[in-house]
C-alpha cells in the first residue's frame, strides 16, 4: 500500500516504513485517530528504565518477594521441628555444672532461622523444644520450662536477621544486652566475651555484606543469641558466678565454633541443593 503526502514535494511512503501506531477511538470525532507511541526511555535514572543487577550474584539470585506456599511452609516447619527433636539425642559436649548435654540442636537452630520466616521459625523451634521437654533431652533437665526459651528466642531473632535487611540489629542488640548482664552479674573471666565482641564490632560490615560471608556472620549471630539466653539462665537460676566461667570458657568457644561452622555448612548445602524450591537465599535480606 502506497501513501502520498498531501503537502510539499510529491513523494511516496511505504507503510512498513511508518512508525508503529497505536489507535484509539476519538472522543469527539466519529473516526479513528492514529497516534504515535514511542516506548523508548533515556537516561540511566529514568523511572521506567529496568534496574540492572549490580553484581554477578544478583544476576544469578535476583531478590523476590515470592514466598513458598502455605502447604510447603507447613511441611518445612514440621520437618525441621522433627529434625530438631532428633538432634537433641545427639550430644556435642557436656553441660558444665549440671546433668545435661549440649546437643547437635545447636546446628539446627540456625538452619531453621535461615529456611523459615520468623513466625514459622518460632513455631518450629517451639514444637521441637516441646519434644525436647517430653523426652527430657538436651538442656531441659537443667533449666526446666525456662530452657525452652533458649532455642526459641535464638531462632526467631536469627530468622529476623536472615530475612530482613536491618534484621541483624535485633540479634546484635540482644548480644549486647547479654554481654552487659555477664559483666555486671557473673564476676567471670573477660575471655568469655571474645565471641560477643566479634558480634558487636561486625554489625556495620554485616549490613553491607552479601553471599556466603554474610550467611556465616548471621549464623554466628543466631548461635550467640542462643548462648546469651543460656548465660542469663545460668547466672539467674543456677547461680554461676566467679571462677566457674574460666572453666566453662573453652567448652563454650568450642561449642559456638561447631554451631557456627556446622550450621553454615548445612545452610550452604541446602541452598545449593534446594535454594530455588525453598526460596532460600531469594527472600532473604529484603
Amino acid at each position: 500500500m502506497i501513501w502520498k503526502a498531501s503537502h510539499g514535494p510529491s513523494r511516496t511512503i511505504r507503510k512498513n516504513h511508518l512508525p508503529k501506531l497505536s489507535v484509539f477511538p476519538g472522543q469527539f470525532l466519529n473516526r479513528e485517530i492514529p497516534t504515535i507511541v514511542d516506548w523508548r526511555v533515556s537516561g540511566a535514572s529514568h523511572p521506567l528504565r529496568p534496574e540492572k543487577p549490580r553484581s554477578r550474584e544478583a544476576k544469578l539470585n535476583p531478590v523476590t518477594t515470592e514466598y513458598p506456599s502455605l502447604t510447603k511452609e507447613l511441611t518445612l516447619t514440621a520437618t525441621l521441628a522433627a529434625t530438631f527433636v532428633v538432634s537433641t539425642f545427639l550430644p556435642v559436649s557436656a553441660f558444665i555444672g549440671g546433668a545435661a548435654l549440649i546437643t547437635s540442636e545447636i546446628l539446627i537452630v540456625p538452619v531453621i532461622a535461615a529456611v523459615l520466616r520468623p513466625v514459622w521459625a518460632g513455631i518450629a523451634a517451639t514444637a521441637g523444644s516441646l519434644g525436647m521437654a517430653f523426652f527430657q533431652t538436651g538442656i531441659f533437665p537443667v533449666f526446666g520450662p525456662l530452657g525452652l526459651l533458649i532455642p526459641v528466642l535464638a531462632t526467631i531473632l536469627g530468622s529476623i536477621g536472615f530475612h530482613y535487611r536491618w534484621g541483624p540489629v535485633a540479634s546484635w542488640g540482644y548480644v549486647l544486652a547479654g554481654a552487659t548482664y555477664y559483666i555486671v552479674y557473673s564476676g567471670g573471666t573477660p575471655l568469655w566475651l571474645a565471641p560477643y565482641i566479634l558480634v558487636l564490632i561486625s554489625l556495620p560490615l554485616v549490613l553491607r555484606m552479601e553471599g556466603t560471608h554474610v550467611t556465616g556472620f548471621l549464623t554466628l549471630y543466631t548461635t550467640m543469641s542462643e548462648q546469651v539466653t543460656m548465660n542469663i539462665l545460668s547466672i539467674a537460676l543456677l547461680g554461676f558466678v566467679g571462677g566457674i566461667w574460666a572453666i566453662i570458657t573453652p567448652f563454650m568457644l568450642l561449642e559456638r565454633a561447631i554451631a557456627t561452622l556446622g550450621g553454615l555448612f548445612l545452610i550452604v548445602a541446602l541452598k545449593n541443593r534446594f535454594g530455588t524450591k525453598l526460596q532460600l537465599g531469594r527472600t532473604t535480606r529484603r
